[in-house]
C-alpha cells in the first residue's frame, strides 16, 4: 500500500508505525537449557531452534526473530518511498533499530534487513533536512562509526557483502568529504582482513583440489561450495563498490590509505582467477578517473602494466575494464598520463578486433575499446604521432549500440569531426 499510494499513505503513518517499530526493536528470547527432556520438548514445539553448545542447549524462539526481520524491511519500504516525509521516525528507529539490528547476531536476516535499512533512513533525513544540516551530520557521525564496526566484526560472508553494500550505498546519500582520515584508515583495516581471509579460502580450495587431482579423483565442487564461491563474488564486489565509493567522494585524500593494499592489487592481477584480476583493475580505473593525474602518477609503476595486460586478457570483462582505464587516463589523467594513453592506441584497435568481437560476451569491452579511442584523439590527441591516421581508423570501430555510458564519448567526438 506504501508503494502504490505513496505520499497519500502519509496519514496512516501514526497508525502503522507504533507497533511496527514494536515488532523491530524486539530482543531475542534464549533460554540456556541443561536437561536433554526439556530440550527436546521445546524443540517439538514450532517457533524455537536449538543449539548444541558443550552439552547443553541453547533455545532461540525464531518466531519473534521472524517478526523483528519483517518488521525491519517494512520500515526500509518507508523510508525509501516517503523519503522526507518518514523523518520524525528516523531517529529514533537508526538508534533503537538498525544500528543496534547491524550486530544482531542471533539471526542473519534481521542483519541484513537493518543494513538496508541505514542508507534509506540517512536519505529520508537528507531529503528532510538538507545536505550539510548540522542534524544529517550528527546523524551520520554516531552511523558511521557502527557501519564501520561491522566490517570488522561480521562472520558470516553473504552477510558482510551486505554490509558493505550498506557502507557504499550509505556514502553515497552523504556525498563529497563525507568521510574523516580516521573513517577511511579503519575502511582499510577492515578491508585488509577481509582480503587475508579470502585469500586463504581461495588457497585452501585450491589445496583441495590438487589433493584430489593427486589422489586421481576428478575435482568436482559440491553445492556448498559453489555457494561459497559465489558468496566470496559477490563480497569482492561489492567491496569494489565501496572503493568506487570512497574514491569518488574523497578523491586524492583517500591515496595514502589505499596504498596500504598495493601488495594485495599485485597478488591479485597474477591470479588465475579472473574475478580477482578484475577486482584490481576496476579500482585502478576508479583511482585514474577520480584522483587528479599528479596525484595518481606516482601510482603508475603498480597500474600501468596491469592494464596493459589487461587489454589482452581473454576474459571480456577484464578486458573491458582495462581498455576502460586506458581511455580515462586520457580524459583525467592529464599532462602526466597522456604518453601512457597515446600509447594504448594499437593494444585498443587490437581489442576491437578480437574475434566475435561483437557477440554477446565481448560487445562491452570492444565498445568501450572504441570510446577509450575516442577520448585518447581528443584529450590526448597532441601526443599521437599518427592521429590522422587513427582517426580514420577508429570510424571503423563504431558503433556503439549498447553501452549507454560509452556512447556519448564517441558520438561526441564523431559529432567534432563532422563539424571540422
Amino acid at each position: 500500500m506504501c508503494r502504490v499510494l505513496g505520499q497519500d499513505f502519509i496519514p496512516y503513518l501514526p497508525g502503522v508505525v507504533p507497533p511496527l517499530l514494536e515488532l523491530a526493536a524486539a530482543k531475542a528470547d534464549i533460554q540456556l537449557l541443561d536437561d536433554e527432556e526439556q530440550a527436546a520438548q521445546m524443540d517439538a514445539e514450532e517457533g524455537w531452534e536449538l543449539i548444541p553448545v558443550k552439552g547443553k542447549y541453547i533455545g532461540i524462539k525464531t518466531s519473534i526473530l521472524d517478526d523483528k526481520h519483517t518488521a525491519t524491511e517494512l520500515i526500509v519500504i518507508y523510508a525509501q518511498h516517503l523519503e522526507a516525509a518518514f523523518e520524525p521516525y528516523v531517529v529514533n528507529i537508526m538508534d533503537t533499530i538498525a544500528i543496534p539490528g547491524l550486530s544482531f547476531f542471533f539471526h542473519d536476516p534481521v542483519r541484513v534487513a537493518a543494513a538496508k535499512a541505514v542508507p534509506q533512513l540517512l536519505n529520508s533525513y537528507k531529503k528532510a533536512h538538507g545536505d550539510n544540516s548540522p542534524q544529517l551530520q550528527g546523524l551520520w557521525e554516531r552511523t558511521i562509526d557502527k557501519v564501520l564496526e561491522v566490517l570488522k566484526q561480521e562472520p558470516a560472508i553473504d552477510t558482510l557483502a551486505e554490509m558493505y553494500q550498506c557502507f557504499y550505498e550509505s556514502v553515497e546519500v552523504m556525498g563529497r568529504s563525507c568521510l574523516g582520515a580516521h573513517h577511511m584508515e579503519n575502511f582499510i583495516e577492515s578491508a585488509r582482513s577481509v582480503l587475508e581471509d579470502y585469500q586463504l579460502r581461495v588457497k585452501e580450495r585450491a589445496e583441495d583440489a590438487e589433493t584430489n587431482a593427486v589422489d586421481g579423483d576428478d575435482y568436482d565442487a559440491d553445492e556448498d561450495e559453489l555457494i561459497a564461491i559465489d558468496d566470496d563474488q559477490t563480497l569482492l564486489a561489492n567491496m569494489n563498490k565501496a572503493f568506487h565509493a570512497i574514491t569518488k567522494h574523497e578523491t586524492a585524500a583517500f591515496l595514502p590509505h589505499w596504498e596500504k593494499l598495493l601488495p594485495y592489487y599485485a597478488a591479485f592481477i597474477a591470479a588465475a582467477d579472473p574475478t580477482q584480476r578484475q577486482w584490481a583493475l576496476c579500482i585502478f580505473d576508479d583511482i585514474l578517473e577520480f584522483c587528479p593525474g599528479d596525484a595518481s602518477w606516482p601510482y603508475h609503476a603498480h597500474i600501468i602494466q596491469p592494464l596493459v595486460a589487461g587489454m589482452s586478457d581473454a576474459v571480456p570483462a577484464n578486458r573491458q575494464a582495462a581498455v576502460y582505464g586506458a581511455g580515462v587516463a586520457a580524459h583525467k589523467g592529464g599532462a602526466p598520463w597522456a604518453d601512457f594513453a597515446a600509447n594504448c592506441l594499437p593494444l585498443l584497435f587490437a581489442a576491437c578486433a578480437v574475434p566475435n568481437a561483437r557477440s554477446d560476451d565481448d560487445v562491452y569491452a570492444t565498445e568501450n575499446a572504441c570510446a577509450s579511442i575516442a577520448k585518447i584523439l581528443h584529450f590526448a590527441r597532441q601526443r599521437v604521432a599518427n592521429a590522422q591516421e587513427a582517426t580514420v581508423a577508429w570510424v571503423d570501430t563504431l558503433p556503439i549500440v549498447n553501452d549507454e555510458e560509452a556512447a556519448p564519448y564517441a558520438y561526441s567526438f564523431l559529432a567534432s569531426l563532422v563539424d571540422q
